[in-house]
């Protein structure tokens, strides 16, 4: 197999900071995301970015059914001449603009076998809005392996204390795990930060109706959520005022979910975040 460095100039690609593009070289980091993301033969990945196919490959090796979508021009011509034959359909796509059940539909698969993984080395910036689509729009994934900044992935698994709304987000969807820290040193170019991958068993629909129950919808309670987070370190009581409700009310509410009325966001786990949303859900009816 070319090297990255060898493959890169073969088609006259250099790697553009402003996109991310930090290739992984470092062939244990990539048997390391397949063995993270349980990749059995026959399995479908879509795989966001493949870029030189590095990823790709080790997808492909395992027995993977592998869509990716690339929005980068440039690498097209270097994925189709390198998985010509293979297992492999490119969708000259942004991810993110395209539907969930457009991007399964490349599989070619018929109904009742939608089933699929997502695995990716991430340009970093594009994380959050990753997670979220992939985490809320159906069909949802059955996992998602990502390569992400390692300061991120710590965020995702940090304990009370220290919780984001993403981190409540993806706890909330699914079960995230760390797969393995990665040094800079595994990419090239390489950035300015360590990388971690990181592995999120998604939930069942069996499993988020247990959660939410009747009264509480996924949309109703990241965007209360959202709202808890939305001036950072201020207190609960303060930042839900956005939600028209009386200092009073929403003090109830807080009692009645048993959460300090002190309290700020980042020191709530989901299970208090849905207390507290059911609580808010029934004070405004």
């Amino acid at each position: 197999m070319l090297v990255i460095k060898d493959l890169l100039e073969k088609y006259g690609i250099r790697p553009v900071h402003d996109r991310g593009q930090n290739f992984l070289v470092e062939e244990k980091v990539l048997s390391g995301i397949a063995d993270g993301a349980e990749i059995r033969p026959g399995d479908a990945v879509i795989e966001i970015g493949p870029g030189p196919g590095v990823l790709t490959a080790e997808l492909l090796a395992r027995g993977a059914e592998v869509v990716g979508v690339e929005l980068d021009r440039r690498f097209y011509p270097l994925l189709r001449d390198r998985f010509v034959g293979q297992k492999f359909r490119l969708l000259e796509k942004d991810a993110l603009s395209v539907s969930n059940r457009d991007l399964v539909a490349a599989f070619g698969r018929p109904p009742g076998q939608e089933t699929y993984s997502l695995v990716a080395n991430l340009p970093y910036g594009i994380t959050s809005a990753v997670l979220e689509k992939f985490l809320l729009e159906e069909p949802k994934p059955l996992s998602l392996t990502l390569m992400l900044q390692r300061e991120v992935a710590d965020r995702l698994l940090a304990g009370r204390g220290d919780m984001s709304s993403l981190a409540v987000m993806v706890r909330v969807m699914g079960e995230p795990r760390r797969v393995m820290n990665v040094p800079r040193g595994a990419f090239r170019p390489s950035p300015k930060v360590d990388s971690a991958v990181i592995h999120i068993r998604v939930f069942d629909q069996s499993h988020l109706a247990a959660f939410f129950g009747d009264k509480l919808s996924p949309d109703a309670f990241i965007r209360i959520v959202r709202m808890g987070f939305s001036a950072k370190r201020k207190k609960l009581k303060n930042s839900l005022g956005q939600l028209g409700l009386e200092g009073s009310v929403l003090e109830k509410s807080l009692n009645e979910a048993k959460i300090p009325p002190d309290s700020r966001p980042e020191q709530l786990l989901p299970e208090d975040w849905r207390r507290l949303a059911l609580a808010l859900v029934d004070q405004r009816k």
